[in-house]
């Protein structure tokens, strides 16, 4: 599994003319904004073109089998009640005519701790069926079937569960979420238990979000034992980890590092694009540093 350089910076220069055009496309064609984005056009592009982080030996095998068997998670951390699967189709690259050329497909097993975290346990298991909130009985509903992963932290956490279509939207002075024309009042599931993130392939999420966003972490991660609680493990699917921690994405600094100079540029050319675009009511405006490059979805879920 392999990614060019060369073809990475391409996508990021494409990616630079999308978005200095889109701002452009907001502001009056005479207006001194529209001449500042001009002046700073070719910087952007270029610092846009280098925060693509390019792994050029990943070292994952392509998965042979439809389930990729554990190979590097360590013993379990508490008490298994529940096991679901999960099911990926991961794109590795997009210079092919037909994406299923390029896809790896396997499956994650997690074991789902409902004793020490039963509240996010019932929250998983709503999602992973479709019977959240008022689709309790046709189980109908927003599912992870709907969803992908989206963003990784490296060496720490690769995220998703956002279903399409389950959106947040102010309802009565409050963010509520909508299905299909539906509201679905979600509230925060607020739980605390002993287990840590002290090692690979745990399942976390955010205390204080009622969306169905989700985590497996990548190695031991102790900033997320404050904001984050632990509610299960990957049994299976060591493999399919490997592979997602080696995609490209969007670093949101210089390939040059932290702290260097060329870094020190690129961050006040991303500051100053990121304010034109808010002034010209851009909505799309978005912090996008950790976003995966390529496709990972999520093709089926289940209870086993």
């Amino acid at each position: 599994f392999h990614v060019r350089v060369a073809v990475g910076r391409r996508r990021g220069m494409a990616l630079a003319v999308g978005v200095i055009a889109s701002v452009l496309s907001l502001l009056p064609t005479q207006s001194t904004s529209r001449r500042t984005v001009f002046s700073v056009a070719p910087w952007v592009a270029a610092g846009l073109a280098s925060q693509i982080a390019h792994p050029l030996s990943a070292g994952a095998a392509p998965i042979s089998s439809p389930v990729a068997k554990v190979t590097d998670i360590s013993s379990l951390v508490a008490k298994v009640t529940d096991k679901v699967f999960i099911d990926l189709r991961v794109i590795k690259s997009y210079d092919v005519e037909v994406l299923e050329d390029a896809a790896i497909r396997g499956r994650l097993v997690i074991g789902l701790f409902g004793s020490d975290a039963p509240e996010a346990v019932k929250r998983y298991m709503e999602f992973i069926k479709g019977t959240v909130g008022q689709f309790a009985d046709r189980a109908d509903g927003p599912s992870y079937a709907s969803s992908s992963f989206e963003k990784i932290r490296p060496g720490e956490a690769v995220g998703g569960g956002r279903i399409t279509g389950f959106d947040q939207e102010p309802f009565a002075g409050v963010m509520e979420y909508r299905y299909r024309s539906r509201l679905v009042p979600l509230r925060p599931v607020l739980e605390v238990n002993d287990l840590r993130h002290d090692r690979r392939g745990l399942l976390t999420k955010q205390r204080l979000s009622p969306g169905p966003e989700f985590a497996i972490t990548l190695d031991t991660a102790p900033k997320l034992d404050g904001p984050n609680e632990v509610f299960g493990q990957v049994l299976e699917g060591a493999e399919l980890l490997e592979v997602l921690e080696h995609l490209p994405y969007i670093t949101g600094s210089a390939s040059e590092g932290k702290g260097t100079a060329a870094d020190a540029v690129f961050t006040a050319q991303r500051a100053l694009m990121m304010t034109i675009a808010k002034g010209a009511g851009d909505t799309r405006v978005a912090d996008r540093t950790g976003q995966l490059l390529r496709r990972v979805e999520i093709t089926k879920v289940g209870v086993l």
